[in-house]
């Protein structure tokens, strides 16, 4: 009981830092666009990406020893709550500071650019600047009055609303059917890449292609994955989870 205590504290912690991590990953984008170095900006979230892989590997454990040791549903929901609104708080914070994140992998695409070392220029470049030139208020105006950006943000709300709530709604019939629960766990994975699809091959392409053809709302594109995101953690996401403690 004390192990299934302690980690029902420490999944919410590890969840939090993915989605932050991936949250500011995206960011690399924008200063890519800027930069006039598209692919560089893509290439730098893709290696933030690899990055929350390991916490991915710790998490996936927690959960199946979490079930394993038969921990109350109700322990189980306020868990899995937390991790969502613990995500959803990193996010948000991150986005208010998106500025400072932006300003920060600006110089990392300038180091690397001079040094051509790419683990010299992440890890030893100082805390960005802010480099935003929007205000938040104005950006969501913008985003909302751009039939692609409008379509971006719904399409990302439902996608990471399902990216983020699958490991737990999955895990969480384990525990309700125990005597199943490796199976029914397995279908985290199957959830979690329903929600990859959806992003691969319905929003990237047309981020992607505001982003070559250098359109002025490239940069809307962007925020409105990242506020669609926000959204589908901190409120749809959340939705998903009750409905589901609900049927279960």
């Amino acid at each position: 009981m004390g192990v299934s205590f302690s980690l029902v504290f420490l999944v919410p912690i590890c969840f939090a830092a993915i989605h932050l991590l991936e949250f500011t990953g995206i960011m690399a984008r924008l200063s890519g666009i800027r930069a006039k170095s598209h692919m560089l900006g893509y290439s730098i979230q893709q290696a933030v990406y690899v990055g929350t892989r390991l916490f991915i590997v710790a998490l996936l454990p927690m959960l199946g020893l979490i079930v394993d040791t038969r921990i109350d549903a109700k322990q189980y929901m306020v868990m899995a709550i937390s991790a969502l609104a613990g995500a959803a708080i990193l996010s948000l914070s991150a986005y208010i500071l998106h500025g400072y994140f932006v300003g920060y992998y600006d110089s990392v695409i300038l180091k690397y650019k001079k040094s051509g070392n790419f683990a010299t220029s992440f890890f030893s470049t100082a805390k960005g600047q802010d480099r935003s030139s929007v205000s938040i208020i104005e950006r969501i105006n913008l985003i909302l009055s751009n039939t692609e950006g409008r379509r971006i943000l719904i399409q990302s709300a439902i996608v990471f609303a399902i990216y983020g709530t699958g490991i737990f709604i999955s895990f969480y019939f384990a525990l309700l059917n125990f005597e199943y629960r490796a199976s029914i766990s397995q279908l985290s994975g199957v959830v979690n890449s329903i929600g990859t699809v959806l992003l691969t091959f319905f929003i990237e392409p047309r981020i992607s292609r505001g982003i070559d053809a250098e359109r002025e709302d490239a940069e809307d594109l962007i925020h409105a994955l990242l506020i669609g995101r926000l959204f589908g953690v901190a409120v749809l996401g959340q939705v998903i989870l009750m409905l589901a403690f609900v049927i279960g």
